[in-house]
């Protein structure tokens, strides 16, 4: 996914409009919107599409969030991200940019490692096209249609189960992120039935929200003592539905990502990226496809701890992160193997085409300049490859990956090895 930043300012030369070279080492897309031109202002929040971010002055912010004003009171689609840049970063000045409707607020000098961190998470959480999984446990099979249509034209994946016998199959194929049910459902009691999918540890924090006509405040807590965590009760208007649905659907990710990513970077923990490679090996010989996975170690990183401190080695990991995720496809799996060392799942790409790719990633990185007070200094990387296909095993074809990091490393570092038999 590449993520599109429009710099709002009233000089090409400007503080804003600089920051698109370092940006674009970052694989950002970036267009310079001049703030005095309306025309061009205008189609920023009528011609965007996909993930998308605004960075501009604070002394701009006032024109830009009027052209987003127009935009929503239209009833366009959601305006993107507004990332402000100023030199006053008192309390007054950034509660009156939060006020205005900007998403976040930097202080110049920008530290532009976080600068790219936070518009790309800004921009992906906005471009979304869904907004959560909603698996609907109801018996009344016409209701749950509707609730069903309701969802989906909101962007909300839904799917609807009137026997309760088919709800744990239902559960691990679907995969929700909330399961709305009704109290009662047949012969079945939606309270048993809540407790009954507690009995497995893979669904102790899935939300359970009961749809129910209970209004009574004693019997609602005494059935979500049995395991759910909330009550809607019938009826429930559409719009309050969606509402309700996509605040609960955010949360739950959001609580899902805390427990499966990594908290510094964002990626896939050790575990579930060693998962992904297992799992794209059983795609390869389904499919028959060539796919290849990937080690990869920053260059002498104990040196940029020890010299710069540790601060300054979360800001030269999370660039790499940040860099990674624009640079690779949404289909490609990318995992913090543990410190300085990541590791991409690559589906549909051979060997050299990854050696290619993470060449440019790795040219890319190394341009890339981290300021400490008045100095600077920079990182390189080394990465190993081997082909998914080539072992019987995930955990082999990873093996086979370090030892061509590890060759890369005897041969003088920053570089892109392939694992060879023969070598």
């Amino acid at each position: 996914m590449q993520i599109r930043i429009l710099l709002v300012d009233d000089d090409a030369g400007g503080q804003v409009a600089s920051l698109a070279t370092e940006l674009g080492r970052y694989g950002f897309i970036c267009q310079f919107v001049d703030q005095r031109d309306e025309t061009a202002l205008e189609g920023i929040f009528s011609g965007i599409t996909g993930a998308s971010s605004i960075l501009c002055r604070d002394s701009a912010m006032p024109v830009v969030m009027q052209h987003a004003r127009k935009q929503e009171n239209e009833g366009s689609r959601r305006r993107p991200p507004v990332v402000v840049i100023g030199a006053n970063d008192s309390f007054d000045n950034e509660y009156r940019i939060a006020k205005a409707g900007a998403s976040a607020f930097f202080s110049a000098p920008v530290s532009v490692p976080e600068l790219a961190e936070r518009v790309e998470l800004l921009a992906i959480e906005r471009s979304s096209g869904v907004n959560g999984r909603v698996l609907i446990v109801e018996d009344d099979a016409e209701l749950a249609e509707h609730y069903c249509l309701v969802l989906s034209a909101a962007g909300i994946e839904a799917k609807s189960l009137t026997d309760p016998r088919r709800l744990m199959a239902e559960l691990y194929s679907f995969q929700p992120d909330i399961v709305l049910m009704d109290v009662q459902i047949g012969d079945y009691s939606g309270v048993t039935l809540a407790r009954l999918i507690r009995f497995e540890s893979r669904w102790l924090s899935l939300p359970i929200i009961y749809l129910s006509s209970e209004d009574d405040r004693d019997d609602q807590l005494e059935a979500l003592s049995k395991g759910a965590d909330e009550f809607l009760v019938k009826p429930v208007s559409d719009d309050y539905l969606v509402r309700s649905a996509r605040i609960r659907c955010y949360r739950a990710r959001q609580l899902s990502d805390l427990m499966n990513r990594d908290s510094l970077t964002g990626l896939l923990k050790h575990s579930l990226i060693k998962q992904e490679l297992e799992k794209e090996l059983a795609r390869c010989r389904r499919f028959g496809h060539l796919s290849s996975v990937a080690m990869i170690d920053l260059d002498y990183f104990k040196q940029v701890n020890d010299t710069w401190g540790h601060r300054y080695g979360d800001i030269v990991i999370r660039a790499l992160a940040n860099l990674l995720r624009n640079r690779l496809r949404e289909t490609d799996m990318i995992g913090r193997y543990g410190g300085e060392e990541f590791m991409v799942v690559l589906p549909d790409c051979s060997v050299q085409a990854a050696a290619d790719l993470l060449k440019s990633i790795g040219e890319s990185f190394s341009e890339l300049v981290f300021a400490v007070g008045e100095k600077n200094f920079q990182v390189t990387l080394s990465a190993g490859i081997a082909g998914v296909n080539e072992f019987p095993s995930g955990a082999e074809a990873l093996e086979a990956a370090d030892q061509a990091l590890y060759q890369c490393k005897h041969e003088g570092r920053n570089g892109v090895a392939i694992y060879s038999a023969n070598k």
